[in-house]
């Protein structure tokens, strides 16, 4: 009577369940990544952008974040792996083209969030970091926390409906390679409310 002999080993039959188990996880690892990029604009616990329910522009290898708001146009910075960022010496324009035909021409400048207005809160050596209220990096041993900053552009935008609107964005004296860009974000639907007041509130 002949004794089947499987083709593999039961050491080699293991290993190799082992391969294919890791094969399945690095298959599934971007779409986990996609998911997470998915995540609430406004969820807390929120690490990368967006943080501010902007739209999120990547252009050579650098991030930003446009949001159309009642009161202006904000334009958020981020590192390359979309951790929040200062704007450092950026400054800029963006041109709007409303649904009714109108063009306007604004100018971006370096901005702190006023009192009152949400803010994003980060240490710039730990990407993992990102907080909504002020405090202090432990893994720093205690080193205040920076406040994202921004590039805003007052303009009366309190009837004007994100998502019929067309931007260019140019930004000059980036942080970054290159110094200088430009771009149309893509702006969604409004939500129900804002995080930021109305014009002349």
């Amino acid at each position: 009577m002949k004794t089947f002999c499987p083709r593999y080993p039961a050491p080699t039959r293991l290993i190799r369940s082992l391969f294919v188990g890791l094969f399945i996880a690095a298959a599934l690892a971007p779409a986990a990544g996609l998911a997470a990029a998915a995540a609430p604009a406004n969820d807390a616990a929120a690490k990368t952008a967006p943080l501010h329910g902007g739209a999120v522009t990547k252009v050579s290898g650098q991030v930003f974040e446009t949001q159309l708001a009642p009161d202006g146009v904000r334009v958020w910075c981020y590192a390359g792996n979309a951790a929040p960022a200062n704007v450092e010496g950026a400054q800029g324009t963006v041109k709007l083209t409303l649904a009714d035909g109108r063009s306007l021409d604004l100018k971006l400048a370096a901005r702190k969030p006023a009192a009152g207005e949400p803010a994003i809160y980060y240490c710039p050596m730990h990407a993992a970091v990102v907080q909504r209220e002020p405090g202090q990096c432990k893994t720093c041993g205690g080193m205040k926390l920076y406040t994202q900053d921004y590039l805003f552009a007052a303009a009366d935008l309190a009837k004007v409906a994100p998502n019929t609107a067309k931007a260019q964005v140019h930004l000059t004296g980036l942080d970054a390679s290159p110094a200088e860009v430009t771009f149309a974000p893509t702006f969604a639907a409004p939500a129900a409310d804002t995080a930021h007041p109305k014009a002349g509130s």
